[in-house]
This record gives structure tokens, C-alpha cells and sequence, in this order.
């Protein structure tokens, strides 16, 4: 299980979670980990559809659980901007960011495409760090809450066919330190 490596379920029991790239891999599965305790999920990715088969699947695990699914590509700002402005009127108590999303890519820097790159470089660091940005003044109302950023092994080395997605992780890894030393004596 991938939460109780990182701290006991009951942790979740009732809270309120937002998952980036919620609708594949790593992020589908907290999902999966968290509905059956979480009273409130908002859950956000790029394919609405997969999005819409999750929601059913964690609705059938538990019938109390809220589920907010929201389609947002992160590498358009003003849709991210447009999303927070919702996060901020909904007037959730968010109690955990989980910031999942993530964009990768293979084969020799020379040979990539910009758009590729710039994609990345919006995903794993602009996004990521807006959505942390906008979502931290929400945890301090709370007065409690966590964030997981999810990074990468590809954080602690340069790689070869490789170079920027490393380097994007790198950057996750390194702000992701920096914040939790300045949040060190607080509830976040």
C-alpha cells in the first residue's frame, strides 16, 4: 500500500484531498487508498474520461465519499489559475494536496521537440509549484493538512535521454525540502 508507508490511513479518516493526475497510475491509486476514509475528493487530470470511470469506482467503495472530478490540463495556466479561483470559493477545508501530475519524456535533448519540453517545464515545476502556492494559504485557514509532492529517483542524478524530466524532478524534490523547513513549526 502506498499510504501506509507514508503515515496510517487514519490520518485520512474524514479529511478532505486533492490529487493532481488523479486519473492513471500513482494518482488513481491514493484514490483508491484514500476513498474508503476520506470524507470529501477532488480529483483532477487531463482525460475526463478516465476521470468519470474513477469516480464511479471509488463511489462504489465508498457511498459516502464526495467526489469533485475536474478536467484541467495543467499546462494551460489560466485553466490552473481558473481552477484555484474555484478552489478558493468553494471554500473547502482542503486537509492534503497530493501533487501527482507529472510529464516525461525520452531520448536525446537535441532531438526533442520545444513544445514537448515546454510542456514539462509547466507540468513539474510551474503548476506544480502554483497549485502549492495557492493551496498552503487554504491548509494555514485549516490549521492542519499535508502535501505530498510526488518526484522521482531521476531527482538525485542527471540522466542521459533524460535531462529534463530530471532536472523538473530535481527541482520537486529540492522546493519540496525548502517548504517543509519553513513549515517545520506549524500543523502543515
Amino acid at each position: 500500500m502506498l499510504i501506509s508507508t507514508l503515515m496510517s490511513i487514519s490520518y485520512f479518516t474524514g479529511r478532505t484531498i486533492l490529487i493532481t493526475g488523479a486519473s492513471s497510475g500513482i494518482g488513481s491509486e491514493f484514490a483508491r487508498q484514500l476513498a474508503p476514509v476520506a470524507a470529501k475528493m477532488i480529483l483532477v487530470a487531463r482525460r475526463d474520461d478516465r476521470l468519470q470511470a474513477l469516480e464511479s469506482e471509488l463511489k462504489a467503495i465508498n457511498t459516502r465519499l464526495e467526489l469533485f472530478t475536474r478536467s484541467l490540463d495543467l499546462r494551460d495556466q489560466s485553466d490552473l489559475e481558473r481552477f484555484c479561483d474555484w478552489l478558493d470559493q468553494s471554500r473547502f477545508a482542503l486537509d492534503f494536496l497530493i501533487n501527482n501530475a507529472g510529464l516525461g519524456d525520452h531520448g536525446p535533448f537535441i532531438n526533442s521537440e520545444w513544445e514537448r519540453v515546454s510542456s514539462m517545464l509547466q507540468v513539474n515545476i510551474n503548476a506544480f509549484t502554483y497549485l502549492t502556492f495557492r493551496v498552503l494559504p487554504i491548509l494555514k485557514r485549516t490549521g492542519r493538512g499535508a502535501i505530498l509532492n510526488v518526484s522521482s529517483i531521476a531527482s538525485f542524478l542527471p540522466l542521459p535521454n533524460n535531462a529534463v524530466y530530471a532536472a523538473t524532478k530535481a527541482y520537486v524534490t529540492s522546493f519540496s525540502e525548502a517548504v517543509r523547513a519553513e513549515l517545520r513549526s506549524s500543523n502543515i
